[in-house]
C-alpha cells in the first residue's frame, strides 16, 4: 500500500491525502473507486475539522459522562454450559459443515 504511514496519525495530523483514504480502504477491505477515494478523502477532512472545533470547546468543570441515560450494568456470570452428547450432535447437525463436533464456518480474517 501506498506509504507506511499509520493512516490515523496522519489523519489526525491534518493530511487526509488520496493515499492515506486509499490506506484506511484497504484496511477495512474496502473498494472503492477514484471517485469515491475523492469523496471520501474531502468527507474525513470535513470530519476531522469538527473534531478540532470540539477540542476548543471550554469543558473545564464537566464531568465525563459515559451515556446519557444512566445505566446499571447486568452481567451474568461466564460459565460454561456442558450439554449432552446428544444435544451437542443436534446442535451441530443444524449447520452446512462440522468437524469435530464443532461448526465448521468460512475464513474471515486473511483471505482474499
Amino acid at each position: 500500500m501506498p506509504g507506511d504511514e499509520n493512516p490515523v496519525t496522519a489523519a489526525a495530523a491534518g493530511a487526509v491525502t488520496n493515499d492515506v483514504t486509499r490506506k484506511i480502504a484497504h484496511l477495512a477491505r474496502m473498494r472503492l473507486s477514484e471517485g469515491e477515494i475523492e469523496q471520501y478523502t474531502k468527507e474525513l477532512g470535513k470530519i476531522l475539522s469538527f473534531v478540532e472545533q470540539l477540542k476548543e470547546a471550554n469543558v473545564e468543570g464537566v464531568e465525563p459522562v459515559i451515556h446519557g441515560i444512566p445505566l446499571d450494568a447486568h452481567f451474568r456470570e461466564d460459565t460454561a454450559v456442558i450439554l449432552s452428547e446428544e444435544k451437542t450432535k443436534q446442535i451441530v447437525s443444524c449447520s452446512e459443515q462440522s468437524l469435530y463436533d464443532q461448526f465448521r464456518v468460512p475464513q474471515v480474517i486473511g483471505g482474499e
